[in-house]
């Protein structure tokens, strides 16, 4: 019985509930363990050993992978393990699960499955893409199950599924990385915006923040210029008062993929709960 590990950074929830689906629907038969990516950036090494197969999960930014997943990969050491990619997305992303798989392949992982999930617009303050009427989580949940059980299936089967690896899809993944990437990381890193008269210093940005990118200096709350481009601040703000650079301030924030969900469930549903697994901790 393979051993697989789950990891996933979700800016808002989507790609965490999309892991949690992958990771419910291995563990009907084998084991599974869920990691969040922001909480292992200086020890997936020790933890990935433990395990026969990886996963790592991600929301798509323009084709191209958030900074944190970059940085996560980067740090690892070299690990001959078969692995699988899935990456969140509006629309399209032409080969999102396909460039973190060719990162990963860097580090010497095999991977042979990829997959696409379409999720619910998390990009709030911009008034082209605002959503006012709320969406129909059923929908989304029986779509999530659907998509993860069959990609579940050909996991277990051992038949390769590599969804965004042909030359269609490179180019469309090219189209939107190229400019993307090309954009100045720096600029990029000082994306936040925050209103100090909108602003009651609650510090849930500063709590819920996955790359510590907001602290509070003298009773107001100031970007670190490490912004993930993630919209968990936008989002998440009681009284709206962060946008990005580009964006208005949110009208109708984004609270996550199903009714009443938790955004600090995204950090704190770390290593599955209710996994039969041995404790990869000690």
């Amino acid at each position: 019985m393979p051993r697989i590990a789950i990891f996933q950074f979700s800016g808002t929830g989507n790609t965490y509930f999309v892991a949690k689906a992958i990771c419910e629907a291995i563990r009907k038969t084998d084991r599974c363990d869920l990691f969040a990516v922001e909480n292992h950036l200086a020890d997936a090494d020790r933890l990935i050993e433990r395990y026969d197969i990886i996963g790592l999960g991600y929301p798509i930014y323009g084709s191209s992978l958030p900074l944190i997943v970059f940085r996560f990969i980067e740090a690892l050491s070299t690990h001959q393990k078969k692995a699988f990619t899935f990456c969140t997305q509006l629309l399209f992303s032409g080969d999102g699960a396909a460039y973190g798989a060719r990162q990963l392949e860097k580090k010497g992982f095999v991977v042979l499955w990829q997959e696409h999930f379409r999720m619910p617009n998390n990009i709030t303050d911009l008034r082209l893409l605002e959503r006012k009427k709320p969406y129909d989580f059923d929908r989304i949940a029986r779509y999530v199950d659907r998509r993860a059980s069959r990609f579940v299936s050909l996991i277990l089967s051992g038949r390769e599924h590599r969804r965004g690896s042909n030359v269609g899809s490179l180019l469309l993944g090219l189209l939107q990385r190229v400019p993307f990437e090309a954009m100045d990381p720096a600029v990029l890193s000082e994306a936040v915006r925050i209103d100090q008269d909108r602003c009651v210093r609650c510090g849930e940005c500063v709590a819920l923040c996955p790359v510590s990118n907001l602290r509070r200096i003298q009773d107001e709350i100031f970007p670190q210029k490490r912004c993930t481009l993630c919209y968990r601040c936008v989002n998440h703000c009681p009284t709206q008062a962060i946008r990005l650079a580009t964006g208005s301030y949110v009208k109708f924030p984004y609270h996550g993929p199903k009714s009443a969900f938790s955004i600090k469930t995204v950090q704190e549903d770390d290593r599955y709960s209710d996994s039969p697994s041995d404790d990869p901790s000690t």
